[in-house]
């Protein structure tokens, strides 16, 4: 499955310190009226919780690391799902020793963050239920 898409604009923005990244930056979708497009970001949280997809198992295990952390990479497509625009989201967290942790980004706690969107312009990607991988992916 494969769309074409044209850049429509590329925005940049912050979320301040308290703020939740997820929440934001679907607040952020919903009042700019995107639904289609590419997110990445960079910063510091103060905590986050992420996931893994447990592929045999078809559910998402969570951990939830309550430390200031360094964001080496946030990255994450725009689509719609249940109507609504949705950020789908993986983040790399660097440790005060320097180890690192990512996965599936369900919350984080900013310290500090800076974001661009590209927003895309052309028929949005819908997610929808997959049978065979337990997922909600792009359908059409």
């Amino acid at each position: 499955m494969l769309k074409k898409f044209s850049v429509k604009r590329v925005l940049q923005g912050r979320l301040f310190k308290g703020e939740e990244i997820v929440s934001g930056i679907t607040k952020f979708l919903k009042e700019n009226s995107i639904t289609s497009g590419l997110i990445s970001g960079i910063g510091a949280v103060k905590k986050a919780r992420v996931g893994y997809y447990d592929q045999s198992e078809k559910e998402y295990v969570s951990h939830e690391f309550n430390e200031p952390m360094e964001i080496l990479s946030l990255k994450g497509n725009i689509s719609i799902k249940d109507g609504e625009p949705f950020a789908h989201i993986h983040i790399v967290l660097s440790k005060k020793d320097f180890s690192c942790i990512g996965g599936h980004l369900y919350e984080a706690e900013v310290f500090a963050f800076e974001f661009e969107i590209l927003e895309l312009e052309g028929n949005s990607f819908i997610r929808g239920f997959d049978e065979e991988t337990g997922l909600f992916l792009w359908k059409n």
